[in-house]
């Protein structure tokens, strides 16, 4: 008997322009044909149409617009608790991005410390150009090759190269100093 009543619910939507049930409860609840879910609500309107159609407790021939103000109700019903639980589950991974981006951020925040406590490095910092210093930042705290390093500053690679050379020269006389 369901299937016969699930069959003729499908029958029913499909006759007497009934999908326009489906298609007002969507531009109701503002689903418009260029939403990316838009096929799905609809198919799941379909189907909320096809289960009121089988609950429904009165005869329906007798009072077919008293079912369909029913079966728009249902429709309408399932389509907003659908975009709930859409809308629960695209907040829950936006917060679970923005935690795990927080902890992202404050493990560099703790590898940024690191570096700038280093002896070396703080040295190096302080007895640097202006320049040298900008490639310090850009090589050893961002992690930047040489080629963005280049591009970040609109200078050439070769320059980034003379920086590099200036640095670890640098670094060398400050070992050895320390080494005697």
């Amino acid at each position: 008997m369901e299937k016969h009543s699930i069959q003729a619910g499908f029958k029913l939507l499909y006759t007497d322009n009934n999908e326009k049930i489906i298609y007002g409860a969507a531009k109701r609840l503002h689903i418009m044909p260029f939403h990316p879910n838009y096929d799905d609500f609809i198919q799941e309107g379909a189907l909320s149409f096809v289960q009121a159609y089988v609950r429904y407790p009165d005869n329906i021939e007798q009072n077919l617009e008293k079912f369909r103000v029913f079966a728009y109700q249902a429709v309408y019903w399932r389509l907003l608790d659908l975009i709930r639980q859409t809308n629960r589950h695209t907040e829950r991974i936006q917060s679970d991005q923005e935690a795990l981006n927080s902890q992202v951020q404050s493990n560099l925040d703790h590898a940024y410390e690191d570096i700038y406590h280093d002896q070396l490095f703080r040295h190096l910092y302080q007895n640097c150009t202006k320049s040298e210093r900008l490639f310090l930042i850009d090589c050893y705290v961002l992690q930047l090759k040489g080629s963005e390093i280049a591009k970040k500053h609109h200078v050439t690679r070769q320059c980034v190269s003379n920086w590099r050379r200036n640095v670890g020269n640098k670094a060398l006389a400050y070992i050895s100093k320390n080494n005697q």
